[in-house]
């Protein structure tokens, strides 16, 4: 019961970080309605203002893994697909092996 409740908390979590990414910047060719803003932070973050906003949200969630790369790891996943269902996932690696 508590796995089934704490899945819905992370993806309505998910869902409103990929929300704050494209209402932050709705008019940009770096949006992606898919990602979230922490992996555009990691992505971009070698650019203002990604800069600080990588900093920042750092800072928010240095508490998941006790160090500073939240958004570099948040950026691996997104490229991993990790927040697909895992028929997905599968799909994703095997086309790209091809």
């Amino acid at each position: 019961m508590w796995k089934v409740f704490l899945h819905g908390l992370v993806q309505m979590f998910i869902s409103f970080d990929q929300l704050l990414n494209v209402w932050l910047f709705p008019f940009s060719t770096n949006t992606w309605a898919d990602e979230t803003f922490s992996s555009r932070c990691g992505r971009l973050q070698h650019r203002k203002p990604y800069v600080w906003f990588a900093f920042v949200a750092n800072v928010l969630f240095y508490w998941q893994a006790w160090d500073m790369n939240h958004c570099k790891r948040a950026y691996e996943k997104e490229k991993l697909r990790s927040q697909c269902p895992p028929e997905m996932r599968s799909a994703q690696v095997k086309e790209s092996e091809e």
